[in-house]
């Protein structure tokens, strides 16, 4: 599975980020493991935004980043405790825009099975992973309706023990199965 997904992502050529925005990164790390899993934070309700959501680790860029796949290296470190020599960044997917109206991108990386994460940081109550396996499913929580730019699509929402997956991380998880693994999830029906 890690061998499909990486020589996709070094083939993939994605959505640029959106100059005009504020930009943002964060980090889809895939875990080495028998049955790879994807990482992903709870937010704190102390935060100002996405105060108990799930996420991926990551956050906005800063002037000291030298470039958005520093960004989303040095906020998962910050966030997850995750060591940023331990990751190995294969690529991105597509940015998308946030809600807000920022411009976030989403970069892929590896980590090992025995990388070890916190929840000391003030951002974040919960570290949390799923098997991309589950993912694959497309067993949906329940999907939201979206209309955007006149075009109406649902957008799933996995529930993955209590965590509850949705919005633009839903998104982002999607963009991820269907360019990497073919996933053939469709946002235009509602799904299993």
């Amino acid at each position: 599975m890690l061998d499909k997904i990486t020589s996709k992502l070094k083939a993939y050529k994605g959505n640029p980020p959106v100059n005009e925005l504020k930009k943002a990164a964060v980090l889809i790390a895939i875990v080495d493991c028998d049955n790879p899993e994807l990482i992903y934070t709870l937010r704190s309700n102390k935060v100002g935004s996405h105060g108990g959501e799930v996420s991926f680790p990551g956050g906005m860029y800063e002037k000291d980043d030298s470039t958005l796949k520093v960004t989303a290296l040095r906020e998962s470190e910050e966030e997850t405790g995750l060591n940023r020599e331990q990751v190995q960044i294969i690529g991105s997917t597509d940015t998308v825009v946030s809600r807000y109206n920022v411009s976030v991108t989403p970069y892929v990386g590896i980590v090992p099975a025995d990388i070890s994460l916190n929840n000391d940081s003030e951002e974040i109550e919960a570290c949390f992973r799923v098997p991309i396996s589950f993912l694959l499913e497309d067993k949906r929580y329940r999907n939201d309706n979206i209309n955007k730019n006149g075009e109406s699509f649902f957008m799933p929402a996995y529930k993955f023990e209590s965590f509850i997956i949705w919005g633009l991380t839903a998104m982002m998880t999607v963009d991820f199965l269907n360019i990497t693994l073919d996933a053939g999830i469709d946002l235009r029906t509602k799904g299993n």
